[in-house]
């Protein structure tokens, strides 16, 4: 892997493998809902969508025209820290579709036709994202966890906001998020180093050349503790429960992986093999960590008829307190460690997976995604280690989230028992 980062702070990663006939290229900047206001909330993500709505040399219709014929996949995706366009394609296409890319991320024209069509399907988005209950329920999480903070923020904003942006709100969001210091451009394939390099210099010439502005930085936000509701009449309810956890860079990252894996992530999890194979009250229930720059959630998900809500929650609830109590295995501990390994190798072999793996680290830490690096954390799990941060994680008061059709139980006291 060769990095190479240029006086304006743009950084260049470039993964080499000449057994694939594809490149997978993308374009990641550090602004995501994480950035916003509540007066500017959901604009990283109108951004996302009008960049592709025409340059000052295409139209939207061109733009998408060109990626297809040169069979391309691409899209780009808002998350809460960052923004990424991307494509794959087969290696002789690789500079038309960068060529796009690159027009699209720099040259966009914000035209007031494309903003106020674009508008209005944004806002059908949003309209779409009422209707499932999982969705709903993530956003409620994290409004309950962190409040008013920008943490607590939809990435899609409200339809107020997104109905009234216009040029100026773009280009002044832009103008301290949208910098080369806190943008990586990646490619994973077929290409070697020089002509990755050699793209970059051709058609990012303005990021490369630009001066170096320091990036925005973010600043821990307080979790909160608390119950959230949206109540609806979906077929089926969704549940969350959050405890606050660790940030990417924490060296027990994988520590933390591990004990998802034994908890919640998979088929023979605790929580799985209990609330669905040995009860029958869910189809859907998992634990997922979620590690940003300063903040970490790890959340508790299950998808529950409302009249298994009580018995979903008593048994998650016993599942946290008994690996509190008695810990994990160390045959848990090492099928743990097993599936991480596998993970991460497997990941190397998906291209699309192992570019967003290092756009993001860098990213968010500025540092490099380094598999053996990470091998040699998985072997040094232990099961003493697991326990005692499922001690101080669940240790702390959760945040509650619930949506769906209005329970006969007060949640919160199923799981405060206040």
């Amino acid at each position: 892997m060769t990095v190479k980062k240029y006086k304006s702070g743009l950084t260049v990663i470039v993964e080499p493998n000449d057994a694939l006939r594809s490149v997978t290229s993308g374009i990641m900047v550090g602004a995501g809902s994480s950035y916003e206001t509540e007066s500017n909330n959901g604009i990283s993500h109108f951004i996302e969508h009008m960049q592709f709505k025409g340059t000052t040399t295409r139209s939207a219709e061109d733009i998408v025209s060109e990626f297809d014929k040169a069979g391309s996949v691409y899209n780009a995706f808002t998350g809460k820290e960052y923004t990424c366009f991307y494509f794959k394609s087969i290696d002789e296409k690789v500079e038309r579709c960068f060529e796009v890319l690159s027009d699209l991320f720099l040259n966009a024209a914000y035209d007031d036709t494309e903003l106020d069509r674009e508008r209005k399907v944004i806002i059908e988005e949003i309209n779409m994202s009422k209707d499932e209950p999982d969705g709903v329920c993530y956003d409620v999480l994290y409004k309950t966890a962190f409040g008013g903070e920008s943490l607590g923020m939809e990435i899609l904003g409200s339809k107020e906001n997104v109905s009234r942006f216009n040029k100026a709100d773009i280009l002044e969001y832009k103008k301290y998020n949208y910098l080369p210091s806190n943008t990586v451009v990646a490619f994973v394939g077929n290409i070697t180093e020089a002509a990755a390099i050699e793209l970059v210099d051709k058609y990012l010439s303005a990021l490369a050349v630009a001066p170096y502005t320091s990036p925005r930085t973010l600043t821990p936000q307080k979790f909160m503790s608390g119950y959230g509701e949206f109540i609806h009449d979906y077929e089926q309810s969704e549940i969350s429960i959050a405890y606050p956890a660790l940030c990417l860079g924490d060296e027990r990252a994988a520590t933390l992986s591990a004990l998802d894996c034994i908890l919640g992530n998979g088929m023979s999890s605790r929580l799985f093999q209990r609330l669905r194979e040995k009860m029958g009250l869910v189809y859907s229930v998992y634990s997922s960590p979620w590690l940003g720059k300063t903040n970490g959630i790890f959340s508790i998900c299950a998808n529950v008829n409302v009249k298994n809500v009580e018995s979903s929650i008593v048994a998650i609830k016993s599942e946290i307190e008994k690996i509190v109590d008695s810990g994990v295995t160390d045959d848990e501990t090492e099928k743990a460690k097993t599936q991480l390994k596998v993970n991460a190798l497997f990941g190397k072999e998906n291209p699309m997976n192992y570019m967003l793996a290092l756009m993001r680290r860098r990213v968010i830490l500025g540092s490099d995604y380094d598999l053996d690096e990470l091998l040699a954390r998985i072997n040094a799990i232990t099961s003493d280690k697991i326990n005692a941060l499922a001690r101080e994680i669940f240790g702390e008061r959760a945040a509650v989230a619930y949506a769906g059709k209005k329970p006969s139980v007060k949640i919160e006291k199923l799981l405060y028992g206040e």
